[in-house]
């Protein structure tokens, strides 16, 4: 005789299984969603408003005193910047017929607060009455430098513009040559010129004139200046004028004030030191 389980105990045990089971997914399921991390929050932020360069303002007109031969004598006169001395004198009215501008820097360039003074030559009782030379307007191309070239050439009290590392040889042909008359040995012809000199040539026989002297100091060349130049410059002296031309025979030119920077021993002080006495032609 077989014997059986009866079914309402299975049925019951099934259920209970299933019960359990369903039990366990559900305690899984919460573990899952209570260690979840919590989402990250991705925060967009927009970019800001491009900043636009300003460029550096040109400097505005500046004042300049005006005496001596000219037309409107002890004036102040209102002048673009950039201007140059045979530009104040134009705003003066002009030279007067005894104006001596031989002994005055027609191409110097001026700055606010100048004072131009133009003498009087002095009579010749023996020559006929002249008019003064009239200064030629020019306007001065990017990249090249205005000069002003008396005394004895072929065309003198000439104001010639010239590239830039020019001579003082290149400025006096470009004023004519020399006349029979100069006296060379005087003129260091390989001097390289600046914006605005005075290239002065003297007679063999006869009394000089008296040179202009310059409201500006004489710039010095970094890039062609001997240590004995550097060294002139305040707090320069010769050790870091060596170390300058060593710097600069090894790395090249300098192309600004700035580049002077990486010579060892020099820093800021020393460059704003130099920095109105130097360029970089």
């Amino acid at each position: 005789m077989s014997s059986s389980v009866p079914a309402a105990p299975l049925e019951r045990l099934k259920y209970l299984i299933f019960a359990a089971l369903a039990l366990v997914i559900a305690v899984g399921i919460a573990v899952l969603i209570w260690r979840r991390p919590a989402p990250a929050t991705i925060e967009i932020v927009p970019p800001g408003p491009t900043e636009i360069p300003t460029s550096t303002p040109t400097p505005g007109p500046f004042l300049v005193y005006m005496t001596g031969a000219v037309q409107q004598a002890e004036t102040i006169v209102t002048l673009d910047y950039g201007s140059r001395v045979y530009q104040a004198i134009e705003a003066a009215g002009g030279a007067l017929d005894s104006a001596d501008l031989a002994q005055v820097n027609l191409a110097q360039v001026l700055e606010d607060g100048d004072q131009v003074q133009v003498p009087t030559r002095a009579p010749d009782l023996d020559a006929p009455d002249q008019p003064s030379a009239t200064p030629i307007a020019i306007t001065p191309t990017p990249g090249t430098l205005t000069v002003y070239v008396v005394g004895e050439v072929a065309q003198p009290e000439s104001l010639v513009t010239l590239p830039q590392g020019s001579r003082v040889q290149d400025a006096i042909e470009a004023a004519g040559g020399a006349a029979a008359n100069a006296d060379l040995s005087q003129v260091n012809l390989s001097q390289q010129l600046n914006d605005g000199d005075y290239v002065y040539v003297p007679p063999l026989d006869g009394e000089p004139i008296q040179t202009p002297t310059p409201n500006h100091p004489v710039l010095v060349h970094v890039n062609s200046a001997t240590p004995e130049e550097l060294a002139a410059l305040p707090g320069i002296g010769p050790s870091l004028a060596d170390a300058i031309v060593t710097y600069r025979d090894e790395n090249g030119p300098f192309t600004s004030l700035e580049d002077l920077d990486a010579v060892p021993g020099i820093g800021p002080a020393k460059l704003d030191a130099i920095r109105e006495l130097v360029t970089f032609d």
